[in-house]
């Protein structure tokens, strides 16, 4: 009788640990990929806020470029409209310049 309890305590204990542990692995696999994904997801949004400041300052790069471009059109406009004298005209380009960094005399 005494054997049938020990081999029936040993058995329950030896599943009980087997079906624990188990648990005990899988979660602590779990909290580890869980742990991995949030870091992951860390680092994606870290880069997405680098990106979207890059981007913030490339939008902006390009509307002073195309204000830049209506300035020089509008300058060709008039030019060619011929109702400004050639002094006014060279008057213009020198401040044109000046303004978008060419230098020089035209």
């Amino acid at each position: 009788m005494l054997a049938w309890i020990t081999g029936i305590g040993t058995l329950v204990v030896g599943l009980w640990t087997l079906v624990g542990r188990s648990k005990d692995t899988t979660f602590a696999r779990v909290v580890g990929e869980r742990d991995r994904l949030d870091k992951r997801v860390g680092e994606l949004e870290k880069g997405r806020e680098e990106d979207r400041a890059r981007l913030d300052r490339v939008e902006a790069e390009l509307e002073a470029l195309r204000l830049d471009h209506k300035t020089l059109l509008d300058f060709l406009r008039d030019i060619c409209s011929g109702r400004f004298d050639s002094d006014w005209v060279k008057g213009r380009a020198r401040d044109l310049l000046d303004r978008f960094g060419g230098g020089g005399t035209p």
